[in-house]
């Protein structure tokens, strides 16, 4: 009889042989664009495309709308693949809609992932499923699917997983999210000095603050705490794979803003023009001088920067966008830095002490700041079974000042202005020091008046004609009915992202929506309805090919689209583009012979997979909105291999298990 340990140490003594003779891999990083409405591609991809490209990082495998499936996530043990797809991956990033599912195991409804074929994943499904092979962090972009409900049954599938990234509120459409969360974890040299990456919870808070209206809440849940120190690998410390236990942590923070000015009366609102900004050098050094930042300025593309890096424990940055100004000030070593030694500097003094600071450096904007209030962070451990909570800690104090602007064109009625762009925010360290900033809203001047819609159900009746499509930042939700609280609606602006181009302030109806599956209330949230006809986004349809169609390899496609009249400010541009072959056309309608045959990233998957194809209309003021279709390119991807034939070399044998016993001990912390 075979003694089975004297065999798995021989099997052992092999595997490390060989591993020894095979390749050191790069570390991998793979996403999902789950949905297509509204259009998640975009921002998964601009996130793998941005990761794969830095130092030491290669491209696993990137999935889009119907090829994004269930199974990836799902455990091993239920008919799943994760080990084989998600695990794979040392980071991974998926967006899709949010919603609730019955989860029979757990015996209640609890949040799943949706996928656009109709499957979904509850968290039973997931339960122990990743971090066991590569996976350390996973981020996910679904509408509350960390709610406090479900939280901790999510929390079940970390197996030696170090990050859960996600949101307990909504989570709103943003195209460069991911992008500017993957910018944010990278070092970056300019000029003679080294700017480190933040941490990956760090730079989840700070692409929340810049880039999610008010109201949103962003989650990450950690194994141990000191997960929450780790970086990208190859930019910083990461923290070894933690043991898995009864508890875990979770640590919450807010978008935040005061509440809106209620105001519902207004027949005719003022136009408000963006007045471009020269930033430049000087501009920069004007606001570095209140963060103690003296010297040359380095330019990273879309931002200008400063850094203090004398202290290597305490890296000081700020950055400033190019675009219009806006200023983000992080001091890396205590900004969502946790630290439970660090007493919560006082809520009650937060706001005194913040305006001050501000009125010291001439950042404090004058006759248009309104409300403000007083938040901070709650960082958590909680028990996975029965939610008993071990220990609490308050940190990150912050005060948020709201953005307000005469609304009528006599002057007497001032209103809110919403969005990331609006928000002005202090984060104070427990002595009062200021550890990170953001602000500079953009300037502008009144141009003009329009007539706009007098009440909100006129408002809304555009979203109950063309939904989410005419939503400025609508949100991932899965949905079958939207009712928006008439009573609550209240008239104001929306400013868009401190990174994003804008011409003019959009004046809204702001509506405080519940969205229903299935008679079941599965999210309220703020949504914003563009309230005049020139500033609803140019919607757009595509007429030709059709979504499903197959095409042969070479054959002439027809591709036509068209915009909804009265919609938008003409002239429209547009832009073609396929998720496999770039940009197609800029041309209303075109034909084209020269599609590729979509061939899988995995030579073991032979069948030629869709494309996705994007029609994406903007208009005179830079509004924009898209349409997408897949359609299928047939023709030859060559011979599928085998799928156990891990290293490639058209033989399974043990260079594949030591193929993946290199990967097991270079990429996921195992070896350390």
């Amino acid at each position: 009889m075979i003694d089975i340990r004297k065999f798995l140490i021989a099997c052992l003594v092999v595997v490390t042989f060989l591993a020894a003779n095979v390749e050191t891999f790069a570390w991998e990083v793979s996403a999902c664009g789950g949905c297509s409405v509204p259009d998640s591609h975009p921002d998964a991809w601009r996130f793998y495309d941005r990761i794969r490209s830095f130092s030491g990082w290669t491209g696993n495998y990137y999935k889009q709308d119907t090829n994004c499936k269930e199974i990836h996530y799902k455990r091993m043990a239920l008919g799943g693949q994760n080990n084989s797809w998600v695990d794979s991956s040392d980071i991974h990033y998926h967006i899709s809609h949010g919603g609730s599912r019955w989860d029979a195991y757990y015996d209640k409804w609890l949040t799943a992932v949706l996928f656009e074929d109709g499957t979904n994943l509850v968290p039973s499904e997931a339960r122990l499923a990743w971090g066991d092979t590569d996976l350390e962090w996973i981020a996910f972009r679904n509408c509350t699917l960390l709610n406090n409900t479900s939280k901790g049954y999510w929390a079940n599938a970390m197996n030696r997983l170090h990050l859960l990234l996600g949101f307990k509120t909504n989570s709103s459409k943003h195209n460069n999210f991911g992008k500017i969360w993957a910018n944010k974890m990278k070092k970056t040299t300019i000029l003679w000095w080294t700017i480190p990456g933040q941490t990956v919870t760090q730079a989840w808070f700070n692409a929340t603050d810049a880039t999610q209206p008010s109201g949103t809440t962003a989650r990450v849940l950690a194994e141990v705490h000191n997960n929450y120190n780790d970086h990208l690998w190859g930019n910083g410390y990461v923290s070894p794979d933690p043991p898995v236990d009864n508890w875990y942590w979770w640590w919450d923070h807010t978008a935040g803003s005061p509440e809106y000015l209620a105001v519902n009366n207004l027949e005719t609102m003022n136009v408000y023009e963006v007045v471009p900004r020269t930033v430049d050098e000087r501009y920069v050094q004007q606001i570095g001088t209140a963060f103690g930042l003296t010297g040359e300025v380095g330019d990273l593309c879309e931002s200008l920067v400063m850094a203090d890096l004398r202290d290597p424990d305490s890296p000081k940055v700020l950055e400033v966008s190019k675009t219009t100004g806006h200023f983000y000030f992080h001091d890396d070593g205590k900004l969502f830095l946790f630290n439970p030694d660090v007493q919560q500097f006082p809520p009650d003094q937060a706001v005194e002490r913040s305006e001050s600071f501000l009125r010291q450096y001439d950042l404090f904007p004058a006759n248009e700041v309104g409300e403000a209030t007083a938040e901070f962070d709650t960082i958590t451990e909680e028990g996975r079974d029965k939610g008993t909570v071990r220990q609490t800690f308050y940190q990150n104090t912050n005060a948020v000042f709201a953005r307000q602007l005469p609304g009528d064109p006599i002057g007497q009625e001032m209103v809110s202005v919403a969005g990331a762009g609006a928000r002005l925010k202090v984060y104070l360290f427990d002595k009062g020091l200021v550890m990170g900033a953001m602000g500079k809203w953009r300037e502008v001047v009144k141009i003009g008046e329009i007539p706009v819609f007098k009440d909100g159900q006129t408002a809304w009746s555009f979203f109950d004609r063309f939904g989410e499509k005419i939503a400025i930042t609508p949100t991932f939700v899965e949905y079958d009915k939207a009712v928006p609280n008439y009573e609550t609606a209240t008239q104001g602006y929306y400013e868009l992202p401190g990174e994003t181009y804008q011409t003019e302030l959009i004046p809204v109806w702001i509506f405080e929506v519940d969205y229903y599956m299935e008679d079941r209330l599965v999210l309220t949230a703020d949504t914003f309805i563009p309230a005049a006809n020139s500033y609803l986004p140019p919607v757009v349809t595509i007429i030709r090919p059709k979504n499903g169609e197959s095409f042969n390899y070479g054959e002439t496609i027809v591709f036509d689209c068209q915009v909804e009249e009265e919609f938008g400010t003409p002239p429209y541009s547009f832009r073609w583009e396929s998720n496999v072959d770039g940009v197609l056309s800029t041309m209303q309608s075109f034909a084209s012979s020269s599609l590729s045959v979509h061939c899988p990233d995995r030579s073991c998957d032979c069948r030629p997979l869709p494309h996705t194809i994007t029609v994406t209309a903007t208009d005179a003021k830079g509004f924009d909105s898209s349409h997408s279709v897949q359609i299928m390119v047939i023709g030859d991807c060559g011979e599928c291999e085998d799928c156990a034939d891990l290293n490639s070399d058209n033989a399974v044998d043990m260079k594949d298990l030591a193929h993946w016993a290199n990967r097991y001990l270079t990429q996921s912390g195992h070896g350390e």
